[in-house]
């Protein structure tokens, strides 16, 4: 017994257990991310980017579980034969770097909810007006109002309606 210590650890076993510390934050980044990533834009990402998410954070929490469980038959060995320094070296390393594959696997999970709605320079949809005038009704898609009209597009025709000339208009689902 050395340095004051009930028990004497290996420096594997020393090692693993501080890289348990980061393994549970690993596991509760793991755990938001799934609890952040529902929501009301998940239709509007295109369905191949939903499966890769979906993969990427399932295949994230696989890992992360298979680097915890690595890592802890380093750092707590529940076997009575000790295990060689070489076996537990490897043993390591392949933990960490599987709590590293998971970590990025998670962070690309993540990423793919912030997917664009709509590109900035295109409208989602233009809106449709029923205007009323003293000569007639036209409806159509809103194009442009300009200082002394307003311009539509009925079925493919551009009509142009003076604003002074307009008796009532409204905002339509449809024509």
């Amino acid at each position: 017994m050395s340095n004051g210590r009930p028990y004497d650890f290996s420096p594997a076993q020393e090692s693993a257990r501080e890289w348990q510390k980061l393994q549970v934050g690993v596991l509760g980044f793991v755990g938001l991310c799934g609890v952040f990533s529902g929501g009301a834009t998940s239709g509007t990402r295109p369905p191949w980017l939903q499966e890769v998410g979906a993969v990427a954070a399932l295949s994230g929490l696989v890992l992360t579980l298979v680097g915890v469980l690595l890592v802890a038959t380093v750092a707590h060995p529940v076997t009575r034969r000790p295990i060689s320094p070489a076996a537990e070296s490897r043993r390591l390393v392949v933990g960490i770097v599987t709590t590293f594959a998971a970590v990025a696997l998670t962070a690309l999970a993540a990423l793919t909810w912030w997917w664009p709605n709509a590109r900035a320079d295109t409208p989602a949809s233009a809106p449709k007006v029923a205007v009323t005038t003293s000569a007639g009704f036209a409806c159509g898609t809103l194009e442009q109002i300009g200082p002394a009209t307003l311009s539509l597009d009925v079925r493919g025709e551009r009509v142009t309606v003076p604003l002074r000339a307009i008796v009532s208009s409204d905002v339509v689902q449809s024509c």
